[in-house]
């Protein structure tokens, strides 16, 4: 999809982090944003941003791990705009059930993988029937993880299953719709090895969970930043933290020249990478499963 001025976006999780600046990003594109997500008073802030900046933007409340709430995103945006040419499946939660494998609950499972792999699911249900039916150049972008979408890292399990199958939901995507012919690209985006600091992408505290997903024990909520931030001031680091703008940046490059894999080169992720792909041809555990990660 070459051309993104005057074409209809969707963004899910477009209240805050990567999908706020998304949303702003491909404003700037000249798209017409319909912003997405589960969090009301987030998105009452990015509407504003949004239409401080002269950028034309619709909101809607949205709860991914329901069809019938993304099929009411549809058929708000179709009656406001009536296409969509860009989806971008980027609503996701903090990891929720760390610790030892054998001690998670169902509970701890369904809303990580209702979230992240259903809700990237039903966006696809919902929107890739209408892309189809209009026969233009459209493209998909699911926001996957290092964690779990490359690599796993052990201590969060859930997250890291759920990531990874919703990556191998993209790549089974990409290969259906090129069977069909469809004018549809895809593309995962990993949000790791940017430089030269962390991405405060908004999902590192968690919020409530919703009681549906209420496990038989109360599980603290996690200040996954606050303690990362707090553990670095005690041992002398600086943190520093990327734009999240780089982010935005690279998914429009994505997009526009079609490429799949949207992530940046680093040495730390690369070398896992190629761990990964030895241990498999070398029939052994990835050295990288013992080694102490963020």
């Amino acid at each position: 999809m070459q051309t993104l001025a005057g074409k209809v976006a969707v963004v899910t999780g477009g209240g805050g982090g990567i999908g706020r600046a998304l949303a702003r990003r491909l404003g700037q594109e000249g798209m017409k944003v319909v912003l997405a997500d589960y969090d009301t008073d987030l998105l009452a802030a990015a509407e504003q941003e949004m239409t401080d900046a002269s950028l034309e933007v619709l909101v809607v409340p949205v709860d991914v791990t329901k069809r019938t709430s993304v099929d009411a995103l549809r058929d708000a945006t179709l009656e406001r705009f009536g296409e969509v040419h860009l989806l971008c499946n980027n609503a996701g939660i903090a990891n929720q059930g760390s610790g030892p494998i054998w001690d998670l609950e169902d509970a701890d499972w369904r809303w990580s993988l209702d979230v992240h792999l259903l809700g990237v699911a039903h966006g696809c249900e919902v929107f890739v029937p209408v892309m189809m039916a209009q026969d233009q150049e459209a493209h998909i972008v699911n926001t996957s993880s290092g964690n779990g979408g490359l690599y796993p890292i052990p201590t969060t399990p859930t997250y890291a299953v759920a990531k990874a199958a919703m990556t191998t939901y993209s790549e089974c995507l990409w290969g259906q719709l090129r069977a069909a012919g469809a004018k549809i690209g895809v593309s995962v985006l990993f949000p790791t090895g940017y430089s030269p600091g962390l991405l405060n992408t908004g999902i590192w505290n968690q919020r409530e969970r919703p009681a549906e997903y209420a496990g038989s024990e109360p599980r603290p909520l996690r200040r996954g930043l606050e303690i990362f931030l707090e553990k670095a001031k005690e041992e002398g680091r600086e943190v520093q933290f990327t734009p999240l703008e780089e982010v935005a940046d690279q998914v429009v490059v994505g997009v526009t020249t079609d490429q799949f894999w949207l992530h940046v080169p680093s040495e730390a992720s690369d070398q896992k990478l190629r761990d990964r792909l030895e241990s498999i041809i070398e029939r052994r555990p990835p050295l990288y499963l013992t080694t102490p990660s963020l």
